[in-house]
């Protein structure tokens, strides 16, 4: 969000016309995202994997052959982007790669494709295009729990009919290709949200269609539709709509039954009767008349407008200034700066009459920057007194690597790419002002410990009453037993829609509870919920870290050790001879 600064963890490299990678990059040895993209690389330095924390790598638009080894190393790499290469074989043992969210290796000349993507459990995006696929691979259909698949820019003829076996599909972008209908069961894509079919070979779309109910953005314009399904009008969800540069001459009745207040839409280039414009008029009140006209992109006479909008002398007015004779070429010289100055002239007076012409989006979007600037103001100010007041946060723990806190605001804002910037804005403002408004939302405090970000607790802008109950944050990090891994991705894999199993990893977990100070006081927990949350501490495991704190800003610092010495008996008992924790007071940080 505009309001929390840039992240130190990651650093960009990308379009520096780089032919080797600069040991630099190992100043910091916690980066979780490394863009090399768009530069000159063929190989990557072995030292790169002292990077042990890196999550995302960028590799596009380079001269890598081949895809180095040692990058199986990356235990935490969630996205590693390969495409625009030299590649010809992903090789088999990246498999391995279990955690890889997101994976691209399109525009490469391969010789083979790879057929064990099916075991990358985690892979929710993919991205091959331009890879001159002529059918979609079998493997790719198997990719059970794929949310979004790029298929862009290449020549497939059709798409399978077990394509519909990735129903958790949210995003097809499959522009640029061959195929002229779609599989009758398309419908049953019924996560779908985004459609990318434009500059296709689209005759068809099946009734089915009507079945993708969250479908938000459709995208067919450049192909050969004469008509839509019946079933259109079922599309409620529906916000972009390219129809443009079709065959289209009528639309189903159910097309005017579209939620048409929210939805934008382009209708040019299609071949419309005379009483579909008067329909189309009626529905769309704001229609421009020319988007209803036929248009040809190929016919000379737009070429003709793009020429002479290229450049204030056209190219064959500059061959004839350049062939004629020198008194000739004086005269035409003087006529072209007379054309020029008019041309110059007549374009001051069209920017000042039509371009400086209030904009009302141009006008909302200043509107909205300068609401949202002067609630900025009022919230750093909140955040600084927040600060000044909470300097640090005690934590009990027995990792002894660097942690680092910050503070950030309890909210939460979706950005919508698709709406106008403005709306975006408003959205910001508003959460903020919620913020400024409501004191119990608060201040997450994160702590980092070099792997993952934990929320160890709150800050509040407020009093507490006098009989407040104090509360504690327990959390564990640590690497798993085999058994539990293998729990877990069961779990994965049999509920890949719940929020919390989507965001685990197969290889370490986290686990975490408040704890109240009569539940500490007393040794046991008030709930069976507590109970089942509450993690089990194992410090016989090397790589079990636990991070014991106040859960909220109502504490004092004798209380916390307190707290600490009731925690030590009802969690550490059984490791009383082990070197149990220190206290730690960490300093924090605006994010």
């Amino acid at each position: 969000m505009a309001y929390e600064k840039e992240k130190k963890d990651v650093l960009d490299l990308s379009n520096q016309n780089l032919k080797e990678v600069p040991k630099s990059i190992l100043k910091n040895l916690k980066l979780r995202e490394l863009n090399l993209s768009d530069n000159q690389l063929t190989a990557l330095p072995d030292f790169i994997t002292e990077l042990k924390y890196l999550e995302v790598l960028h590799l596009r638009g380079n001269n890598f052959t081949s895809v180095p080894e040692f990058l199986l190393q990356f235990r935490y790499l969630k996205t590693l982007s390969l495409s625009e290469n030299q590649l010809e074989i992903i090789p088999e043992s990246f498999s391995a790669l279990t955690n890889l969210k997101e994976l691209g290796f399109g525009a490469n000349p391969l010789v083979e494709f790879p057929q064990w993507l099916d075991k990358l459990y985690a892979l929710r995006d993919l991205a091959i295009f331009s890879l001159k696929l002529k059918q979609v691979p079998e493997v790719v259909t198997r990719i059970k729990y794929l949310e979004v698949l790029s298929l862009d820019g290449n020549q497939l003829e059709s798409l399978p009919a077990n394509f519909a076996n990735l129903r958790y599909l949210k995003e097809l972008w499959a522009a640029d290709n061959s195929f002229e209908y779609l599989p009758e069961n398309f419908g049953k894509l019924h996560q779908l949200e985004k459609i990318n079919f434009g500059n296709g070979q689209l005759k068809y779309l099946p009734e089915s269609f009507g079945e993708l109910r969250r479908l938000e953005w459709l995208s067919v314009d450049g192909n050969n539709l004469q008509e839509l399904p019946s079933t259109i009008g079922l599309l409620h969800s529906l916000t972009f709509l390219d129809l443009s540069y079709n065959k289209i001459s009528s639309f189903p009745s159910s097309f005017f039954r579209l939620h048409r207040e929210s939805l934008e839409i382009w209708f040019n280039g299609n071949l419309y009767t005379e009483e579909t414009k008067v329909l189309l008029k009626n529905a769309f009140p704001g229609i421009n008349e020319d988007e209803l006209e036929e248009e040809d992109p190929e016919s000379e006479e737009y070429k003709h407008l793009e020429d002479t909008f290229e450049s204030p002398l056209n190219n064959s007015m500059a061959s004839e200034l350049g062939t004629a004779g020198s008194e000739t070429n004086n005269g035409c010289s003087a006529l072209a700066l007379f054309i020029g100055g008019i041309i110059f002239l007549g374009g001051i007076v069209f920017y000042t009459a039509v371009l400086r012409k209030k904009d009302p989006i141009i006008e909302a979007h200043n509107e909205a920057v300068e609401a949202y600037n002067e609630v900025v103001n009022s919230y750093e100010l909140q955040r600084d007194v927040i600060l000044k007041k909470n300097k640090t946060i005690l934590v009990y723990t027995n990792d002894t690597s660097l942690l680092e806190a910050h503070i950030s605001p309890n909210i939460e804002v979706y950005e919508n790419p698709y709406a106008p910037s403005y709306t975006n804005i408003q959205s910001k403002t508003e959460a903020l002002i919620e913020l400024l408004n409501d004191k119990s939302l608060g201040y997450q405090v994160v702590l980092d410990n070099g792997r993952v970000q934990l929320i160890q607790g709150y800050f509040y802008d407020s009093v507490f009453p006098p009989k407040t109950m104090k509360k504690y944050r327990l959390l564990a990090d640590y690497k798993m037993s085999a058994r539990e891994k293998e729990y877990k991705k069961k779990s994965m894999a049999k509920h890949p829609y719940i929020e919390y199993i989507k965001k685990t990893d197969t290889v370490y977990n986290t686990e975490g509870a408040v704890l109240s100070h009569e539940e500490l006081v007393n040794r046991k927990m008030n709930s069976g919920i507590h109970r089942l949350m509450a993690p089990l501490i194992d410090l016989d495991n090397e790589e079990y870290y636990f991070y014991f704190s106040p859960y909220d800003n109502n504490y004092s610092k004798q209380e916390f050790l307190e707290a600490i010495e009731d925690f030590k008996v009802m969690f550490l008992k059984e490791h009383k001879k082990k070197d149990l924790g220190t206290v730690r007071e960490i300093a924090i940080k605006i994010n």
